[in-house]
């Protein structure tokens, strides 16, 4: 049986997770994330505090979802290293081996240089995890 590895639990890797699952791919599936939280829907991060609204709960699937599909998940701990030749993912101090690799682990945001973000854009910030987003 085939393993497969997601690294990124963002939308983009939760929709390869189900869709290999959908498709009726029976072997392992495992999801690894950066994060420590489910993937999420990240637009109400920067939506919802400019509204002064409490942030909500934007996870796309509960962990119960995931594991009645068959998902592991590997969160809070990004991938570091990946060994092509031997199939294989480091993950903190875990090597995840693998026979298929998606690698979804989208963008990161611009920063402007220091030169531009000077006093002028006091205030901005980048959002781009749960965990940088300011209180509301």
């Amino acid at each position: 049986m085939a393993d497969l590895v997601v690294v990124g639990a963002s939308l983009a890797g939760l929709r390869a997770v189900e869709a290999v699952r959908g498709d009726g791919f029976e072997g392992s599936v495992t999801l690894v994330g950066a994060e420590e939280h489910l993937p999420y829907d990240r637009p109400p991060l920067s939506k919802e505090h400019l509204a002064r609204d409490e942030p909500g709960d934007s996870t796309y699937r509960a962990r119960e979802k995931l594991d009645e599909i068959g998902v592991e998940l590997v969160l809070g701990t990004p991938a570091t290293a990946l060994d092509v030749e031997a199939r294989r993912v480091t993950v903190g101090d875990r090597e995840l081996g693998y026979d298929a690799l998606v690698i979804a682990t989208g963008s990161d945001a611009r920063r402007l240089p220091p030169s531009v973000a000077a006093p002028d854009l006091a205030g901005v910030v980048v959002l781009r995890t749960r965990a940088a987003a300011p209180p509301a």
